[in-house]
């Protein structure tokens, strides 16, 4: 139905009322064209009159002929269209309604919280470094992943034992990775020893990326640029987004790692390299002996075929041997060897 709201011409509404008493006078059904001649209006007055009863709801329309209808029945008809229409755009504007809610209380804030949870932070100045390095250890709940790549100052060695000993106390599980030069010297020897015995699991690496401190895999700390000088600035990094990026780096260092007591039991000498083969050195050999390429033994270690390769150039300078078959046949024949490979056998059964 076309809408009856629509105001007509002063025209338009008196050739309607004309044509509609003329149909109501005629009594029965009759044509267009002779209910216009009864009501005396041409052909254009007539045309519009007609479109007026439409709307209005006035006349039924047969063919080519017309039947009024009465006010009433009229009446009932649009009532009723307009409740329809109504009730179709309070269902429409509830409906617009709810999803302008989500938007506004759902996604908008989901994603907000989102971009919120990555936030990066600038430390600056000696002392504000400290307290945040502390304010990290003191918060953690659960775990508590520290790397250093350089020499630790006497009071950040104070510090960091301290920090250790109350998580250690607290429950938190904690690791701890060194470069193999903190091996030498009495100090830091001495630091690792201690960390060991508060009840943090300390690794051996040969050379760390930058230092590291990462709380709960909710919260990071490391330096702005890893290389020197100390005074460099931090960045604080919060949310999981980055910090589950960078447990990933630590979690690759880890793995390749060498346990702190593994290397004060076999009196490694990081200077000379008089070692036994480490763990990875051995079982790139194993997986050597087995026919896979270097990318494959990458692939399965989790490392990169740099990695591997380094570590069978180590093995083969340390057995003085001048390509990979020598290697593995000198190991082949070195009982101690043979027994380690034996225990990690039981092991991993």
């Amino acid at each position: 139905m076309t809408d009856a709201r629509a105001r007509p011409t002063p025209d338009e509404a008196q050739s309607a009322l004309d044509l509609y008493q003329a149909l109501r006078a005629h009594g029965e059904t009759t044509s267009a064209s002779d209910i216009s001649k009864a009501a005396g209006l041409d052909t254009e007055q007539a045309e519009l009159g007609l479109r007026r009863l439409r709307q209005l709801g006035l006349v039924r329309e047969d063919g080519e002929l017309l039947e009024p209808i009465e006010p009433d029945a009229a009446l009932v008809t649009t009532m009723a269209a307009y409740r329809a229409q109504t009730a179709e755009q309070i269902r429409s504007a509830t409906e617009l309604e709810q999803l302008t809610d989500s938007l506004l209380h759902v996604y908008r804030p989901a994603a907000a919280q989102a971009a919120a949870e990555i936030a990066v932070e600038y430390i600056t100045g000696a002392h504000r470094k400290l307290r945040t390095v502390a304010w990290l250890t003191s918060a953690a709940r659960e775990t508590c992943y520290g790397m250093h790549r350089g020499p630790v100052p006497t009071e950040q060695r104070e510090l960091t034992t301290r920090l250790v000993s109350t998580m250690a106390e607290r429950g938190v599980r904690i690791r701890w990775l060194f470069p193999r030069s903190f091996l030498q010297g009495d100090e830091h020897a001495w630091f690792l020893g201690t960390l060991a015995d508060l009840g943090a699991e300390v690794r051996i690496i040969d050379e760390a990326p930058c230092n590291m401190l990462l709380q709960d895999r909710t919260a990071a700390c490391l330096p702005a640029d890893p290389a020197p000088p100390d005074d460099i600035a931090l960045l604080l990094v919060r949310g999981t987004a980055l910090v589950k990026t960078l447990s990933a780096i630590y979690e690759d260092y880890w793995l390749r790692a060498t346990s702190y007591e593994r290397c004060v039991a076999e009196g490694t000498d990081p200077v000379s390299g008089d070692t036994e083969p480490t763990a990875q050195e051995r079982l790139v050999i194993r997986l050597m002996a087995t026919g896979l390429s270097d990318e494959q033994i990458a692939n399965k270690m989790r490392v990169s075929r740099r990695t591997v390769q380094r570590a069978a150039a180590a093995l083969m300078d340390r057995l003085n041997a001048t390509n990979r078959f020598q290697a593995g046949l000198s190991l082949g024949q070195d009982p101690q060897f043979l027994r380690q490979l034996k225990s990690e056998r039981r092991t991993r059964n």
